[in-house]
C-alpha cells in the first residue's frame, strides 16, 4: 500500500484543483415529459426476434445507493417462479424471458432522471397479444404498488445476503477495470462506501 500511495502521488498530485464542486443537472427535471416519450414505437428488427420494452422515466435514485429499491423493484418484477409475470405468460405460450431493472449507467441513472425498464422476449403468439402481455405487464406493477413493499422485508433481506455473497466470492477483474470502477464510485457514493456502494444492499427503508 506504501508503495501504490507514493505512485499515486507522484503521479496524480500535479493535477489543478479548480475548487469547483462537480456539476449537477437535478433543477433540469422531468426531461421526459414529452408527447414523444408517452407513444408506442414499432421497430421492425433485422432479426427475427419479438420483444416488447416497457419503460418508465423516474426521479433521481442515485442518491439513495444504500438502498437500491429499483434493484428491489427488478427482483420481483423478474421473479420466474409461481406467480410471476413470466410464470403466467409462459402458461398463456405469449413469452420466453422477461427482464425488468435499471443498468446504474449515466444514460439509465444521473442527476436528471433514472430510467426502469421492463422488456418481454414474445413468441410469436406473443407478438399477437402484445397489448395484453403489456396490460399483464402494468396489473402486476399495479398489484406490487397496492400491496407495498410493507411486508416485503424478508425478500429485501434475501436479495441482500445473495449480493453481499457475490460480492466476496467475486472473481477478480482486470485492475485497469477496477481501478476505473473506483474512479467513478468515488463521484458518486460517500467514502466509506467506495468499493461496495454499487454492488451491496445497506439499508432496508419501504417508503423509498
Amino acid at each position: 500500500l506504501d508503495t501504490l500511495e507514493k505512485w499515486v502521488k507522484e503521479i496524480f498530485s500535479e493535477i489543478p484543483n479548480n475548487g469547483l464542486p462537480k456539476p449537477s443537472f437535478g433543477h433540469l427535471t422531468r426531461p421526459f415529459d414529452t408527447p414523444e416519450f408517452h407513444k408506442l414505437y414499432r421497430v421492425v428488427p433485422i432479426r427475427k426476434v419479438h420483444s416488447l420494452s416497457i419503460t418508465w422515466a423516474l426521479p433521481p435514485q442515485e442518491q439513495y445507493y444504500r438502498v437500491k429499491p429499483l434493484h428491489y423493484i427488478s427482483w420481483l418484477v423478474g421473479h420466474e417462479g409461481k406467480g410471476s409475470v413470466l410464470s403466467f405468460l409462459r402458461k398463456k405460450f405469449w413469452a420466453l424471458a422477461l427482464y425488468g431493472g435499471n443498468g446504474e449507467t449515466g444514460f439509465e441513472q444521473n442527476s436528471t432522471y433514472s430510467i426502469f425498464s421492463i422488456s418481454v422476449t414474445l413468441t410469436d403468439e406473443g407478438y399477437k397479444h402484445f397489448y395484453e402481455v403489456a396490460h399483464v405487464v402494468f396489473q402486476y406493477v399495479k398489484m406490487l404498488q397496492k400491496r407495498g413493499p410493507d411486508k416485503r422485508q424478508v425478500i429485501w433481506e434475501e436479495i441482500q445476503k445473495i449480493e453481499a455473497n457475490e460480492f466476496h466470492y467475486q472473481e477478480q477483474t482486470d485492475p485497469v477495470d477496477y481501478v476505473e470502477s473506483l474512479c467513478e464510485n468515488m463521484q458518486l457514493f460517500q467514502k466509506e462506501d467506495f468499493l461496495t456502494g454499487d454492488q451491496l444492499l445497506f439499508e432496508y427503508k419501504p417508503e423509498v
